[in-house]
């Protein structure tokens, strides 16, 4: 397992369990931790080679034990890490200026970056935002299809 998104933080978790057999909930503790001392509001764990299922389970379940202000998210074989920022309605306005509205079901919005290639979910009631980069369009309507079609709820606090 490998933490993405802030480049030294994903040098320096890969350097901390070098191809080692490690207890899952450590493993995922200190990769929840690494994120959480990164300067970025968004990561990933990929590179997964277990049942992305469990792995998930001990994410949510970590997360949910410390109390900690972050949202999951499995998408196919990766598991998306979201911050509250404090600018979070700063980056939504933008998101939305240079962003084209395609879906907005239930509690979440997908917008797209033609320009950048990401898709912007948005999950509007705890301010979530996870920024997903494609490559084609054909990716790109794949994700929007089955992010629109997952189900989505908010535990109560």
């Amino acid at each position: 397992m490998a933490a993405e998104g802030d480049s030294s933080l994903k040098k320096k978790v890969e350097g901390e369990f070098s191809e080692q057999s490690v207890n899952v909930g450590k493993l995922v503790k200190t990769l929840i931790k690494s994120f959480l001392r990164a300067d970025s509001d968004y990561g990933a764990i990929t590179d997964i080679r277990a049942d992305i299922n469990r792995i998930y389970d001990t994410v949510v379940r970590y997360i949910e034990e410390e109390k900690i202000d972050v949202y999951a998210l499995k998408l196919d074989d990766r598991i998306l890490l979201s911050k509250t920022g404090v600018n979070f309605e700063d980056v939504y306005k933008v998101m939305k200026e240079r962003s084209e509205l395609q879906i907005k079901k239930d509690m979440i919005e997908i917008w797209d970056d033609p320009e950048h290639r990401i898709l912007h979910l948005i999950v509007v009631p705890v301010r979530k935002h996870f920024p997903i980069e494609y490559s084609t369009a054909k990716e790109k309507m794949g994700l929007i299809k089955k992010i629109s079609l997952m189900t989505w709820s908010v535990l109560p606090p």
